[in-house]
């Protein structure tokens, strides 16, 4: 599985847990008797967005939920070190403002842009100066042993498989 599957792998898990989320907050601010229904939805959207986007970063910086399932991590372009935390949640917010600016367009955009690039990177990527890495090579590897790489048993062990 290449990185780009990665990626919207884990952006549809990140988008299913905000959605999830967004429909929980919409109901308990419907009980909180706030009147103006566009109110509602607009402080629900956003807490769902960022709050998915945004809160994995504090504790696992470089990851939101989808990004560490699928063992992916932001990193620098030019380093394999991750952001700082104010980096990131720039970054998430820039996302999120080119998404909702556009009405979804820039979705498109930066699927074209992560698949059709040799790096992977998005507008967003471009601006903060970061990329995406996966950090194993499959997605079913196990983190010990396996981080960035394989050693030698584990290539001898795959030899002549579908994993070559």
């Amino acid at each position: 599985m290449n990185n780009f599957e990665r990626r919207i792998r884990s952006f549809s898990i990140d988008m299913s847990f905000a959605t999830i989320l967004f429909i929980l907050l919409a109901v308990s601010f419907n009980t909180m008797g706030i009147q103006d229904n566009q109110l509602k939805l607009f402080l629900s959207a956003t807490i769902a967005y960022f709050g998915v986007l945004i809160v994995p970063n504090f504790f696992s910086r470089g990851q939101s939920f989808g990004k560490r399932t699928q063992k992916m991590k932001v990193v620098y372009n030019d380093s394999e070190k991750v952001p700082s935390l104010i980096m990131l949640i720039l970054r998430e917010i820039v996302k999120g403002l080119l998404l909702l600016s556009t009405f979804g367009f820039y979705l498109v955009v930066c699927g074209i842009m992560v698949n059709s690039r040799k790096d992977g990177r998005g507008i967003h990527d471009l601006i903060f100066k970061t990329k995406v890495i996966c950090i194993t090579k499959y997605v079913s590897d196990k983190e010990e042993g396996y981080v960035l790489g394989q050693g030698e048993s584990v290539k001898k062990h795959l030899e002549g498989s579908s994993y070559d």
